[in-house]
């Protein structure tokens, strides 16, 4: 059995809200950029799965259509596969959140969830999903944090020269702090253990 997960990171990010929208709401509503509905288009040829799965977030569900058109298969949407909650941000930025989280599994902002949460959240939801597809190969679209907290106990931690939070496999890094248009990570597993974890370009 295969697990995909996918990120689309290519979001825009030159909208102005005129409504009392919350840092959530925000992230939840905001769509792909151009190029963004371009990578989504070119990574359909990048994964080799039978049943789809999508956080509720726009940008994930926008990334699966056109994987779900070109398999015709349906989009399952779970609003457990979604984005670390942000919380109240206050003066504070999300950077030094990640920041301050990547050395404290357990931080968070008032409303917020932790990367130990996120953990068991993902874990707890694509366990489910493991369970029901079985021998079947799955992509799920979500978000970078969310697949940092996924990986975040099956995977080696590590810091890397920047002192930013790594997870690596088999001396391979999966997971850094570079930011990339797209993240696809292919799992394979054999039962319910991981057996590789690996990239896809």
């Amino acid at each position: 059995m295969t697990l995909y997960l996918v990120s689309n990171n290519m979001v825009l990010d030159n909208i102005v809200y005129e409504t009392d929208e919350t840092v959530e709401e925000k992230r939840i509503n905001r769509p792909l950029s151009i190029e963004g509905e371009k990578e989504a288009v070119r990574l359909v040829k990048k994964i080799d799965a039978s049943v789809i799965y999508s956080s509720d977030y726009a940008s994930a569900l926008a990334t699966a259509k056109y994987y779900a058109k070109y398999q015709n298969l349906e989009i399952n949407i779970n609003s457990f596969l979604s984005d670390a909650k942000i919380g109240k941000l206050g003066n504070r930025n999300i950077k030094m959140l990640r920041f301050m989280q990547e050395r404290d599994f357990d931080f968070k902002f008032n409303g917020g969830e932790s990367l130990n949460e996120v953990n068991s959240r993902m874990n707890i939801a694509i366990g489910r999903i493991l369970k029901k597809n079985s021998n079947k190969n799955i992509v799920i679209f979500t978000h970078k944090r969310a697949i940092l907290g996924y990986l975040l106990k099956n995977l080696e931690q590590g810091f890397n020269l920047d002192d930013r939070l790594i997870l690596t496999f088999n001396d391979k890094v999966i997971i850094d702090d570079i930011d990339k248009d797209i993240d696809i990570i292919k799992i394979d597993f054999n039962k319910d253990k991981i057996e590789n974890v690996d990239i896809i370009e």
